[in-house]
């Protein structure tokens, strides 16, 4: 698998990150880089699962409360967490400081294991996906930036790198900084035909297999 991101860049990640929640910027800063596509593809992934569902690298929670209006149970796992106060005095909704690689929950103790932009930024993806099929029960959910096939390859590239960026920024109102990371985060990612190679089956696709939704049986 491609690997992941090495210490000194993920911690990069991280505390821009942190910097993009608090200062409220990622939210729309997401949804115009995207053009309103993670809204949907989200919606995906909250309507296709059920039960207890460990929601891995949720950020600040506010893509994690959706699935309380289908889930029993919903655990919250990142590495910021602690430092987010919550939104949503909901007792079925948990958060837990931890990383993908070692995930503090039992094996088989939840339902659904999903990432949402979030599977990039892991440490060792190989590892980061183990946990996931460990704790869960049914099956696994990666909503995800993939890299496309060689051909248009470049014009993704050139997306992210050049206007991306600039589509955050005005989204936020200049409070949404730090999107030169996104490119070498997505330089590691697979081909969404890799993980249909490990048994995944493809819930949704948009820019030519760039963006999609992929699930792997437990």
């Amino acid at each position: 698998m491609t690997r992941g991101l090495n210490p000194t860049f993920w911690s990069d990640v991280v505390t821009t990150l942190e910097r993009l929640f608090s200062s409220n910027a990622y939210i729309p800063a997401n949804h115009a880089m995207s053009f309103g596509l993670d809204e949907k593809l989200r919606n995906i992934i909250y309507g296709s699962v059920s039960g207890k569902i460990a929601d891995i690298g949720c950020g600040d929670g506010t893509y994690s409360f959706p699935f309380l209006t289908r889930a029993e149970e919903v655990v919250c796992v990142d590495p910021l967490a602690h430092k987010f106060s919550s939104k949503s005095s909901d007792p079925r909704l948990h958060r837990i400081s931890g990383v993908a690689e070692y995930l503090p929950l039992r094996e088989k103790s939840v339902d659904y294991a999903t990432a949402m932009f979030s599977f990039r930024d892991f440490l060792d993806k190989a590892r980061g996906l183990s946990e996931m099929k460990r704790v869960a029960r049914r099956g696994v959910l990666l909503l995800e930036i993939f890299n496309p096939p060689a051909l248009f390859r470049p014009f993704l590239y050139a997306y992210v790198q050049a206007i991306a960026p600039l589509l955050g920024y005005l989204a936020s109102r200049g409070s949404g900084r730090g999107w030169r990371l996104l490119m070498p985060t997505i330089r590691l990612m697979p081909r969404l035909s890799f993980f249909q190679k490990l048994g995944g089956k493809t819930l949704a696709t948009v820019g030519l297999g760039s963006l999609g939704v992929v699930y792997l049986p437990a």
